[in-house]
């Protein structure tokens, strides 16, 4: 049985649908759910706004009571005692003995701030009628009295015609109240006489004396919650309505219609009578009843389909047979094809492999045309590159292909020019090629060839040329195989020239960076070494692999990065070159500069770091700093030492006659020997000064070392011995003759030695080593001891004239100042080391004679 969709035209002129209950049911059962939600949101605003007032009411009542109960303690326990104390206990003073009295007079004036607050403090039968109770205080003091465990009452309440929330405290008599209000023959005579004795006597301690209560009108408040509880309310329910009517649109287009729709398939696809005769009857029900039965109807066609698909089924085996047989002869054609795609699939994937593993060109090329001849059938084949200055094509390899052309010019404007098929020579062919597009010709000798170009990002980069091909064998499908090998050819081609320029380019580079004699270094952001110099590994002694990749600070690198942090950092921030000088731990001085390198972005992405080695060049510099100093020094001293000399003489000439006249008064001869002595030493410091300012002729003969050295120990041996200083020689035999002023030579000897002797505290080692240094044709004499060494920021001062570290009055600081000079006169040289609290070493570097 076949059913047709009927017509929008023909459901128009259907009979009109009834009301739908399944659409009345679902509408009604939402609208009633939204009602009822609304009624609830405004329930609970209501309620929660009437619980916050009552709150924020409370808080104030409860300010209030707590006044009220503050100023009725200090009346009965401060006020009230110390009236009975001053008046008498028969006294009693209404205004300050009283509490209901105070309390009422402080409530009375509080409400003239709050007129607002109603505060109220009433008891049964009071003596002051105005503190009579109102009907409903008459009620609470009968609620606290039935329920004395309570200590407070509130709520909302009617009073006077306007709802109030009254907040209320009982009032017990304690004993401190039966003194007034117990036994009338106890209480006070002025207040018998004031309240009289019938009303406020006769109860006991404990007993309930009235209340405090202090009402709030919340008549306004509670309007504006009803009101925006109803205002919630509405909107809600505007809101729920818009909601409500989506619904029902939605609900009546996407349900309602649907199953309209499907109802309309059952009922115009339904022929048979007895079925439209189910779905009649189905109508009294709502669509859901409707639609089970359609669906009774529409598995009873299953049925009656599935038996007629039994039937079919016996007359299908001789249809299987006949179509099996068709199909085993399309899977043999299928299998033949994927054999030949198979063999296709392996040769690409050879060549692939081949160039991927390229190196070069010349070894990938041939390896490459044999294969690709195993994809067509063909004699032979060529490879042509094209090269530029002047553009031509270059036979590169061919196999079995002798006969063609070894190069040939092109015209790049001939590449746009691309001919037809037709071609019949083979350089017209090949421009064809060049142009990008593979073309056919006939050889020479009249064979068919094939030439296909190899392209690179639709550049083409050569030609690869077939001899002796079948045209016919020629397919589409191995058309594009061949212009996808000659892509894959044409990449490899452009990306080995890439990496020989690269190579090139670098090999260029790296000789250029490893000829600069300054030591160069390229560090990424995280300061990671990442290119150096063969200055920088000569200079620190170390290889690539040991340094490269390593940061910065860390070993091994720790040791080979002279350079500040700080201007780093600056480097990166300002992204603009710096110059500055840094100083090793191992006291060499570098002039370094830091280059940024910055991305498209403007960010530093890496610093080159040039280090030019200055240390002999700073040493140099202070060596000609220092000599000026000392050429000024020693000219100045030599002025001073001329002026001072003169007058020193008279003074000594003077003290020798003061000592004839005074030989008899032994205090004034002592005083004279006493100038005289300073004088002197005044004198052997001008001598000095002098020697230091001209120096002295020296008489320079070949000396051996080693004997003026072993004198000036046998000098101090047997002294420094006795202060626990041992002197340890390790002198090297056969050390060259140095043309020399033994003398002069043998005072720098003892100043050193005496130096060193006063730099050990207690027990010490002093070490004296000779060397001979024929690479640098100099002996070199070193003095070593362990004494407290040299702070570093006074060793660059301790060859200046009259440089002392020792107390007044024991030396003159001219000691090293003059061996200073003493071995430049020699053409020589000395230097100090020294490590604070552990050691100091002076090593002094003379020329050797050139004959022995």
């Amino acid at each position: 049985m076949s059913a047709s969709k009927p017509t929008p035209q023909g459901r128009k002129k259907a009979r009109p649908y009834r009301s739908l209950s399944l659409q009345r049911k679902f509408l009604l059962g939402v609208g009633v759910i939204f009602l009822a939600f609304c009624l609830i949101i405004a329930l609970a605003l209501y309620t929660r706004e009437k619980s916050l007032l009552e709150e924020a009411a409370h808080e104030k009542a409860e300010m209030v009571m707590a006044a009220a109960a503050a100023t009725r303690s200090y009346v009965q326990e401060v006020l009230r005692p110390k009236m009975y104390q001053v008046l008498g206990q028969d006294a009693f003073l209404l205004e300050a003995m009283s509490t209901s009295y105070v309390s009422r007079a402080v409530m009375d004036r509080l409400k003239e701030t709050t007129p607002e607050y109603q505060i109220r403090r009433v008891a049964l039968h009071a003596r002051n009628p105005a503190s009579d109770p109102e009907p409903f205080e008459a009620k609470l003091i009968n609620f606290f009295a039935a329920h004395p465990h309570l200590q407070s009452w509130q709520g909302l309440v009617q009073i006077a015609g306007q709802s109030s929330f009254v907040h209320s405290r009982p009032v017990y008599f304690t004993p401190d109240c039966m003194h007034c209000h117990g036994n009338p023959a106890d209480a006070p005579p002025d207040l018998i006489k004031l309240y009289g004795s019938k009303r406020g006597f006769g109860y006991k301690s404990g007993d309930i004396a009235g209340v405090t209560a202090v009402s709030i009108p919340v008549d306004l408040a509670l309007a504006k919650i009803k009101e925006r509880a109803i205002s919630i309310f509405g909107l809600s329910l505007f809101g729920l309505s818009l909601l409500y009517g989506g619904i029902f649109f939605f609900f009546n287009r996407v349900v309602i219609h649907s199953l309209r729709d499907l109802l309309d398939i059952f009922r115009h696809g339904l022929r048979d009578e007895k079925e439209l005769e189910l779905l009649t009857e189905a109508k009294a029900k709502d669509e859901i009843g409707e639609l089970t039965a359609a669906a009774q109807v529409m598995v009873s066609h299953l049925h009656d389909t599935r038996q007629q698909l039994e039937e079919y089924t016996e007359n299908l085996e001789g249809m299987v047979g006949q179509r099996t047989e068709a199909l085993e002869a399309s899977q043999r054609q299928l299998q033949e094809k994927i054999a030949a795609r198979n063999q296709e699939l392996h040769t690409l994937n050879t060549i692939a492999e081949l160039i991927t593993r390229a190196v070069n060109l010349a070894d990938i090329l041939p390896r490459v045309l044999l294969q690709t001849l195993k994809l067509i059938p063909a004699r032979g084949a060529a490879l042509y590159l094209l090269r530029d200055n002047p553009t031509r094509l270059e036979l590169q390899y061919q196999e079995n292909a002798g006969h063609l052309l070894p190069g040939m010019a092109v015209d790049p404007g001939q590449y746009q020019a691309v001919q037809d098929e037709g071609v019949t020579d083979l350089p017209s062919s090949l421009v064809q090629a060049a142009g990008g597009r593979m073309s056919f010709f006939a050889c020479p000798e009249g064979q068919n060839c094939l030439n296909v170009p190899l392209v690179c990002r639709r550049q083409v980069l050569g030609v690869m040329t077939f001899v002796q091909v079948d045209f016919n064998e020629i397919t589409p499908e191995r058309q594009e195989l061949l212009n996808s090998v000659g892509q894959q050819i044409g990449i490899t081609i452009e990306s080995l020239q890439n990496v020989e320029q690269l190579v090139h380019s670098k090999d260029l580079l790296q000789s250029v960076f490893d000829g600069i004699t300054d030591m160069m270094v390229l560090l990424d952001r995280d300061l990671r070494i990442k290119m150096v110099n063969q200055a920088y590994l000569r200079h620190y002694g170390v290889t690539l692999g040991e340094i490269l990749d390593q940061p910065c600070g860390s070993p091994p690198a720790d040791h080979h990065c002279p350079f500040s942090p700080g201007s780093l950092k600056t480097v990166f921030q300002t992204k603009q070159p710096m110059t500055e000088e840094v100083q090793s731990g191992k006291g060499e001085i570098f002039l370094v500069h830091y280059y940024p390198i910055v991305d498209d972005r403007g960010e530093v992405v890496s610093i080159v770091r040039n280090a030019q080695d200055i240390t002999a060049a700073k040493h140099l510099e202070q060596h000609i700093q220092h000599a000026e100093k000392l050429t000024s020094l020693g000219q100045l001293a030599g002025g001073i030492a001329h002026e001072i000399n003169n007058p020193l003489g008279v003074i000594l000439c003077y003290a020798d006659l003061l000592k004839g006249q005074l030989a008899d008064f032994p205090q004034g001869f002592k005083d004279a020997a006493t100038i005289e002595k300073h004088a002197l030493n005044c004198q052997r410091i001008v001598a000095d000064l002098l020697e230091f300012a001209r120096g002295q002729e020296t008489e320079r003969q070949p000396t051996d070392l080693n004997p003026t050295i072993e004198e000036v120990v046998r000098m101090v041996e047997h002294q420094f011995r006795r202060q626990h200083c041992e002197i340890e020689l390790d002198l090297e035999p056969g050390l060259p003759l140095v043309k020399m002023d033994a003398n002069k030579m043998k005072q720098v000897y003892l100043n050193l030695v005496m130096n060193a002797r006063q730099a050990i505290r207690d027990r010490g080692v002093i070490r004296i080593k000779t060397r001979h240094r024929p690479d640098a044709g100099k002996v070199h004499l070193i003095f070593w001891d362990n004494g407290i060494g040299i702070p570093p920021e006074i060793i660059d001062r301790i060859f200046d004239p009259f440089f002392s570290t020792k107390k007044t009055g024991e030396g003159t600081g001219l000691g090293l100042s003059v061996s200073y000079g003493i071995v430049k006169d020699h053409g020589g040289d000395i230097q100090v080391e020294s490590e604070p609290g552990k050691w100091t070493r002076f090593t002094i570097e003379l020329p050797v004679e050139d004959a022995r």
